[in-house]
């Protein structure tokens, strides 16, 4: 076939298949549990339960804002604004997250965001088990801002207020799998195994079968709502 005839045919095909999507996100999986329900009390105690050998913990100071958030964003979507402290470092993340999958344009490339130029951004299904073969997920798209200095301050245009309440979170890893504990502001604890994968069945079922059950086995009571939701829900 004469190269000609070959691209001529190959601009026919791609014209049928009608406009290209954006590349599907990689997905995060997770389960939360409240270790005063059931399940191991600290992230050393999962990772000891599962027979995993654990990094040395890593320790943050989390803070969310109120803020206004830019124009224009996608139906359905919340804007989430986080600080996170540790070590004399500091990381700003601006989130969309809604629980639809996110429009096709702009394209994570081409969306501007509102933190500026930025070196890291990504698109993810969050999928969250909340029971046996039962997930629930949210479609994120976030960009963050990173300094070696002990804060950092959002740009002013988002006129963003500290929302008062704090939370702490010790990390543990073990491989791609990350245990995390959350001490909220007012006193309470969340725990959270999760491990990043590629947004499919077989990545689902592989998280299931490696984590969420033998979590299950020691009697952790999966949670419904998000860190975000429970760290963020300040009282006023």
């Amino acid at each position: 076939m004469r190269p000609a005839r070959r691209s001529f045919l190959v601009a026919l095909l791609l014209a049928a298949a009608g406009p290209l999507h954006a590349t599907a996100p990689g997905a995060e999986f997770a389960v939360r549990w409240d270790p005063r329900q059931g399940g191991p009390a600290t992230p050393a105690d999962a990772l000891h339960e599962l027979r995993l050998k654990a990094s040395a913990p890593s320790h943050y100071e989390v803070q969310y804002f109120d803020f206004i958030a830019p124009a224009g964003l996608p139906e359905g979507f919340d804007a989430i604004l986080r600080k996170r402290l540790t070590g004399g470092e500091a990381e700003l993340t601006f989130k969309l997250r809604g629980h639809a999958p996110l429009p096709v344009q702009p394209t994570l490339k081409h969306w501007d965001c509102p933190l500026g130029p930025v070196k890291e951004r990504k698109d993810e299904a969050d999928v969250t088990f909340v029971a046996a073969g039962r997930t629930m997920t949210a479609y994120s798209r976030s960009c963050s801002i990173e300094s070696r200095q002990a804060d950092i301050a959002p740009p002013a245009a988002l006129q963003a207020r500290p929302k008062g309440c704090g939370s702490t979170m010790t990390r543990l890893r073990s491989g791609k799998l990350k245990i995390e504990e959350w001490k909220m502001a007012d006193g309470s604890v969340l725990l959270e195994a999760s491990r990043p994968g590629q947004h499919d069945d077989a990545s689902m079922r592989a998280f299931e079968r490696q984590v969420l059950q033998p979590l299950l086995a020691l009697k952790v009571q999966p949670l419904e709502r998000s860190k975000t939701a429970l760290g963020g829900d300040c009282a006023r």
